[in-house]
């Protein structure tokens, strides 16, 4: 069977009330479709340490989105798009303690 490389983007944004976390997840899955294709939203539960200490329930959506791109190749262009999403992330949920983005390679069956 042959392997198709990619870069898997993963971005966990928190599901709150708050209507400005349900529009940065339009947004975001907005954007890594046109950017990539499309991507997935899923819906997820669980904790995590707050800066005070305390562990607390954690209601997150996980988008992702797989790119074309070549892990070993590709990673000053992967490093400048997810510090772009990052910026964007932190302007507009200035409030957050922290927002994950991860990256790593996927392979899919071709």
């Amino acid at each position: 069977m042959p392997l198709s490389a990619k870069v898997r983007i993963e971005l966990f944004i928190p599901d709150l009330p708050d209507p400005v976390y349900a529009r940065i997840l339009e947004e975001f899955g907005d954007e890594l479709s046109y950017a990539f294709g499309g991507c997935t939203i899923t819906a997820s539960s669980g904790k995590y340490r707050s800066a005070a200490g305390r562990i607390l329930p954690d209601r997150i959506n996980i988008l992702f989105s797989d790119t074309p791109f070549d892990w070993e190749q590709d990673r000053e262009l992967i490093g400048r798009y997810t510090a772009e999403l990052q910026d964007v992330i932190q302007r507009t949920l200035a409030g957050e303690e922290a927002i994950l983005i991860t990256l790593h390679p996927v392979y899919h069956v071709e």
